[in-house]
């Protein structure tokens, strides 16, 4: 039932170093940073990027770029084949198992970064690396490897680095930066903006501590604090503490001149369930406090047999309000659609966003083991609407592929909602939702992904969008499998 990815194992711990920063050339007097992080030929249109696929014996990622309606016509397909990407498509790479996106050089132009935790280097495997494809006029271009900045301490063994990956202004000096995951010692990698085309970087650090313990750590960036610099939330497991310690930890950095520094953490009783990917966290200011919060998923806790839940962390001035119980919410919370049942995966998927521009954050929460009309797994989408005092039950909606305007219809083992997104790409102040889901076409699996508009009442099937290999005109079988951060 599950459909959670398994991360690369790295069992040699690595070296601990220093790097001297590397300075830069300040950025034209003439460069404006761009306005979306994801439009990538900055023509004021945010831009869709889908993970998943294959290309030869690894993987691609696609682009669709952003119209005044929201995403259109225009696709671009991206692998280690593509021109000016580095490297050789390899099995095994894992080119594309995350991606995020910013504009790094400063150029008025967002870049996608893209990670291959499974890249080999020379002889060493699993040695992982980020490839900044750069955008420009045209779009997507060329691109450029950074490495983790460890070395081995054993001959052959690797990090796995980037098994996740976020953008935001880190250390609050008004450049964009890059936090990754690394198997490592050091744990999570932090790269300092401004970066070039040519491997230039403003110097890295590390965050310190082992957070995998066989599974890569989950990143959330965002705002939570009220200042302009990005936080972060590391979701994993701190094994140079306590190695006897199997709870996950959220341990969050505040951003600024100290981010480096652990600011607090938070326990997360840990039932056994595990589950990995890029919408299993998400921030976002359900009651407008001015504080972010943090919602985690758990879909996949053990002892209630898959049922699932989320849990909401809030906010406040220097980072989770400990002080604030954590809030709870199952399919047996009231107002919520459905009922909680056995292998549901309520929480297989988060995105948090506004979808009726209330101001308040909303949180779309994925149950894609949900069986509907008969059919196992057929999947299903609540939204869950913010408000003063924050997430409840209270108008929640549900979305599945019975809902009117949503293409398709419910089928055995579809699992709509197996990875979400939230997004303004219609520009009309409110975001709209990107469901992932496996359907079938032709008796073959090519994948579907839907955008559900958001309109003043909320999440709406009408109006709804489909990308199917057929409508994106793509020579390839599959589509789709997670979204960029």
């Amino acid at each position: 039932m599950s459909s959670s990815r398994t991360a690369l194992a790295a069992a040699a711990a690595l070296v601990t170093a220093l790097c001297s920063p590397l300075l830069l050339a300040p950025a034209p007097a003439s460069a404006a940073t761009a306005k979306y992080a994801d439009d990538f030929n900055g023509d004021g249109y945010r831009d869709v990027v889908l993970l998943g696929g294959t290309h030869g014996k690894d993987s691609r990622l696609t682009v669709v770029y952003g119209t005044s309606s929201g995403p259109g016509t225009r696709v671009q397909t991206i692998h280690q084949d593509s021109p000016g990407i580095p490297g050789a498509v390899e099995k095994g790479d894992q080119w594309g198992f995350a991606a995020t996106s910013a504009d790094l050089d400063r150029d008025g132009y967002a870049d996608l970064v893209v990670a291959s935790p499974g890249e080999a280097v020379g002889d060493i495997k699993f040695r992982g690396g980020l490839t900044i494809v750069w955008g420009g006029r045209k779009g997507l271009g060329s691109g450029t490897v950074f490495h983790s900045p460890i070395a081995p301490e054993y001959p052959g063994s690797g990090d796995s680095f980037g098994e996740d990956v976020v953008a935001g202004d880190f250390d609050g000096d008004g450049d964009q930066d890059l936090a990754a995951t690394s198997a490592s010692s050091a744990g999570v990698v932090l790269f300092k903006g401004p970066f070039t085309r040519t491997g230039g970087k403003s110097g890295w650090e590390s965050l310190g501590g082992s957070y995998g313990y066989l599974h890569a750590a989950q990143l959330a960036a965002g705002r939570v604090t009220a200042d302009s610099a990005t936080d972060l939330y590391i979701i994993g497991r701190d094994l140079w503490e306590n190695t006897g310690d199997v709870d996950l930890r959220a341990y969050f950095h505040r951003g600024g001149a100290d981010f480096t520094r652990r600011a607090g953490q938070l326990r997360i009783p840990d039932d056994g369930g595990h589950q990995y990917g890029a919408s299993l966290t998400a921030i976002g200011d359900f009651d407008k406090d001015g504080y972010g919060d943090l919602a985690l998923a758990r879909g996949y806790e053990e002892p209630d047999k898959c049922r699932g839940y989320v849990t909401i962390q809030y906010g406040g001035s220097t980072g989770p309000n400990t002080s604030r119980k954590p809030v709870k919410i199952t399919q047996d919370t009231p107002g919520v659609p459905g009922a909680s049942e056995n292998e549901d995966y309520f929480g297989g998927a988060v995105a948090a966003g506004d979808v009726n521009g209330d101001g308040y954050a909303d949180l779309a929460v994925g149950a894609y083991g949900e069986d509907l009309a008969g059919k196992r797994d057929g999947g299903m989408v609540t939204v869950l609407y913010g408000r003063a005092g924050g997430l409840s039950g209270t108008g929640a909606k549900s979305f599945d592929q019975n809902t009117p305007g949503i293409a398709g219809a419910i089928e055995q083992d579809d699992r709509f909602g197996r990875n979400l997104k939230l997004t303004d790409y219609t520009r009309d102040g409110r975001a709209d939702l990107l469901v992932d889901t496996n359907d079938w076409l032709d008796n073959t699996r090519h994948g579907m992904v839907h955008l559900l508009k958001g309109s003043p009442s909320g999440t709406t099937g009408t109006g709804s969008k489909t990308f199917t290999v057929n409508t994106l005109k793509l020579s390839y079988k599959d589509l789709g499998g997670s979204f960029a951060h």
